[in-house]
């Protein structure tokens, strides 16, 4: 069965896509009555406007299409900040239980009260618990139409779960986290009628009350779009969020197309030029802002991919500063150049030695030579420590030598492993999100022109087609007034062989960066802490040996002088009558002096190459926020998430136009028409291919 165009198309009645845009924008302004104002190209006047009037909460107006002559009451949702703002909470939290809510009485009243006024109320709509309100009137009055976005639920004893309510229609946003929530809850048969989700708003926090609302308003102002990125920077634009934008309807008969197919037509002359219009306006249009939104990925991609060194160099940056840091003496500091902190330290090591090792020499010279008065009280003998001296400096030789490897291992993971970073263990790309991005978006932007030149051939086609069945019309009637032939008609364009090219690439989705974050975090923290935590514990244990040769000279010292000064009998004359022991103490306290700076050096190195032994996988780990933006900026990296999201929104409406465009041209005995049908079915086809892969970019 066909249907005569003609009768089905109206331009002027209200639409669901006019009710739509009602209950989730027009609603809130608070229009006045008599006030005119435009949906969609309609005019409308309030009638009756009620805001602020009602103890319960209630806020409505009573508008008519100036053109259809329709009346219709549109319901404001939750305005927390209304004159009774306080009662609409109490009425979102009543409506979890059994008693209907003073408000959705109220509502039914109202409508009662409007139609005895103006006459039968052609429908209803609202929005969150204003579409409650409107499902509540469609819910006890069969005659009138409820079209809501994003309603609240209904209490359970208002709704009938047996019945079908085919009188009221939801429109449920796949991002309104309200309706997400009561379904989870289980909770979805108190939103009575037919229920079909529309793909608007963004997967943003940012974006919860206006996927809700379906609108952004500001400062009491429509705005169309939400903005992505900040101006001038890569990636800059915005997406349209508008829910009426997605409401996706008939090319012939302005009936949405959800629930089922829309009612066969009469392909004609008009229709098909209906169609021409549709390809022209609806369709192009659309699929161009999609166009835009894979396009503004590609330059964030791009960019990032410019911009490569600098996020080596930073990271590089930050790792060294991080290593530097470990410990807060400073003495790694500087590690990597020869003037470092632990360089300096080793050198004032080598000049302590030095006095250490010229005072014990001072000592030996008295011990050697004392005073002539008492050659025969004690026995001359000096310390020997030129044994324990030269492996003092053979370890710090050693200490440099570590400390030349450790600096070397340091700069070769800052030069070369950080860069290995950016493969996370693969070798197809040297900055893997950005080059797996690229080649993906690489597949995906061939694609999506060559989808696009399908539709605009698609639309010449259908064009050339509505003129060939004018031309037909209009030299068959000549024939037959002229009895002569038709005729030949002008060529249609031939159609081009489009077929989508699959990518390789995406296949793990958005989580592609996070899974390359941890196999480099792992990787890295791995690799480094093999190279280095050896290193560091061979520093550690030559400073312990440094350590225990000093503790030698002082033992040797003090106890050769012991001996020396007191292990003869000849001790007492010695202290009595002469200041010879107070000498060598003194030269024995001018070495211990230096010891023990020499002990607070080692002591204070040893400690740090411990707290960096303890401390270098925190430090790692502390650096995967950084490796985490480094890899790909975060903010760019979830705008093309939130692009493809809007993209892959647009594909799906598209394909529901189609595939009711398919529906229309099948069957048809007329070559030219199965010609339509075969290209529509193609680009139905290739439509689906492409939001696959664009959905690659919008799924974590």
């Amino acid at each position: 069965m066909t249907t005569d165009v003609k009768q089905v198309i109206n331009t002027t009645i209200t639409t669901d896509q006019d009710l739509v845009e009602l209950a989730g924008l027009h609603a809130y302004l608070e229009y006045g009555k008599d006030q005119v104002f435009e949906v969609n190209e309609k005019v409308y006047r309030v009638r009756d406007s009620y805001f602020n009037e009602d103890p319960t909460g209630l806020d409505a107006m009573t508008i008519q299409n100036m053109t259809s002559g329709e009346y219709h009451i549109v319901y404001m949702g939750t305005n927390v900040h209304g004159k009774y703002g306080t009662a609409d909470v109490v009425t979102d939290v009543k409506l979890l239980t059994a008693p209907v809510p003073a408000q959705l009485e109220g509502a039914e009243h109202y409508f009662v009260k409007m139609e005895q006024k103006y006459g039968e109320i052609t429908s209803v709509t609202g929005n969150s618990l204003g579409g409650a309100l409107a499902n509540m009137v469609g819910v006890r009055h069969e005659h009138v139409r409820s079209v809501t976005l994003n309603p609240a639920l209904l209490p359970a004893n208002a709704v009938e779960t047996d019945r079908e309510y085919d009188n009221i229609v939801n429109y449920i946003g796949q991002y309104d986290i309200l309706n997400i929530g009561v379904s989870s809850i289980g909770l979805g048969n108190q939103v009575p009628g037919a229920r079909h989700t529309i793909y608007n708003g963004i997967p943003s926090t940012a974006g919860i009350g206006f996927n809700h609302t379906g609108y952004i308003r500001e400062d009491g102002k429509h705005v169309s779009h939400v903005t992505v990125g900040t101006e001038g920077a890569p990636g800059y634009g915005v997406i349209k969020v508008d829910a009426h934008y997605h409401l996706v309807s008939s090319i012939w008969t302005g009936q949405p197309l959800y629930g089922g197919r829309s009612e066969r037509i009469d392909l004609n002359v008009e229709t098909i030029r209906l169609l021409s219009d549709g390809i022209e306006t609806s369709v192009l249009d659309r699929l161009d802002w999609a166009q835009q939104y894979v396009n503004h990925s590609m330059e964030i991609i791009t960019h990032e991919s410019a911009v490569y060194d600098t996020r080596l160099n930073q990271l590089r940056e930050i790792y060294q500063e991080s290593v530097e840091n470990i410990v807060e003496d400073g003495l790694l500091r500087y590690i990597r150049f020869g003037n470092g902190m632990f360089k300096q330290v080793i050198q004032g090591l080598h000049m302590v030695v030095d006095v250490i090792e010229a005072r014990c020499e001072s000592l030996n010279f008295l011990l050697e030579y004392p005073p002539v008065a008492l050659l025969k009280f004690i026995t001359k003998k000096t310390i020997d420590l030129d044994a324990v001296f030269a492996e003092i400096r053979s370890y710090l030789r050693r200490l440099e030598d570590q400390l030349d490897e450790f600096i070397a291992a340091i700069d070769d993971i800052v030069m070369r492993k950080i860069e290995d970073i950016f493969k996370a263990g693969q070798e197809r790309f040297h900055d893997v999100v950005v080059g797996e991005l690229a080649s993906h978006f690489n597949y995906v932007t061939t694609n999506y022109s060559n989808m696009f030149d399908q539709v605009k051939e698609f639309g010449t086609q259908v064009d050339q087609v509505a003129v060939a069945f004018e031309t037909i019309d209009n030299r068959l009637a000549s024939a037959i007034s002229n009895q002569s032939g038709v005729g030949d008609v002008g060529k249609i364009q031939q159609t081009t062989a489009v077929e989508m090219i699959e990518s390789p690439y995406l296949l793990n989705f958005m989580a592609l960066k996070e899974q390359c974050l941890n196999i480099a975090m792992e990787q890295f923290k791995t690799g480094s802490s093999f190279i280095l935590l050896p290193i560091a514990t061979s520093l550690k244990t030559t400073v312990s040996l440094i350590e225990w040769s000093g503790e030698q000279i002082t033992s040797i010292i003090r106890t050769g002088t012991n001996i020396h000064l007191y292990g003869n009998p000849g001790n007492l004359i010695l202290s009595t009558f002469t200041n010879y022991d107070e000498n060598v103490k003194a030269k024995v306290n001018e070495i211990l002096e230096p010891m023990d700076e020499l002990n607070e050096m080692l002591r204070g190195v040893r400690t740090g190459l411990q707290k960096f032994l303890t401390n270098y996988p925190v430090v790692v780990d502390n650096l995967r926020p950084y490796i985490d933006s480094a890899l790909f900026n975060d903010s760019g990296y979830y705008n093309i998430h939130i692009y493809n999201s809007a993209a892959t929104s647009i594909l799906k409406d598209m394909q529901l136009l189609f595939d009711d465009i398919v529906f229309q041209l099948s069957d048809h005995e007329a070559e030219a028409i199965t010609v339509l049908h075969d290209v529509s079915s193609s680009v139905k086809t290739n439509m689906s291919i492409l939001e696959e892969q664009i959905e690659r970019a919008a799924t974590w």
